[in-house]
């Protein structure tokens, strides 16, 4: 889990580094109180009031949601994959029957 900060409160920015500071990477997902800024939102995403080890769930469970989520190119992948199936199978069935 690499993860990055960037709060507008300087006490959430603060304590979300000392909580977060084994996972604090410059390429990870951004934590933000400002939903213009952050991927997971506290208060939204991550419920107030938290503890180090309600943070640490809640966050494994969101980043659990989001990788099993298919991207949109695997997402297309599989549809184009049950299209040529389906076509090929149009085609054998059609062509079979003569």
């Amino acid at each position: 889990m690499k993860l990055r900060i960037n709060c507008d409160s300087p006490l959430l920015q603060e304590s979300l580094e000392i909580f977060l500071k084994d996972y604090i990477s410059e390429e990870g997902i951004i934590i933000s109180d400002n939903p213009e800024k952050g991927t997971i939102i506290i208060g939204n995403d991550i419920k107030k009031p938290f503890t180090k080890t309600s943070l640490l769930i809640q966050l494994e469970q969101i980043l659990n949601i989001k990788s099993q989520r298919p991207s949109f190119e695997e997402a297309l992948d599989s549809l184009i994959d049950d299209f040529t199936q389906n076509l090929k199978k149009l085609i054998k069935d059609y062509y079979g029957k003569r």
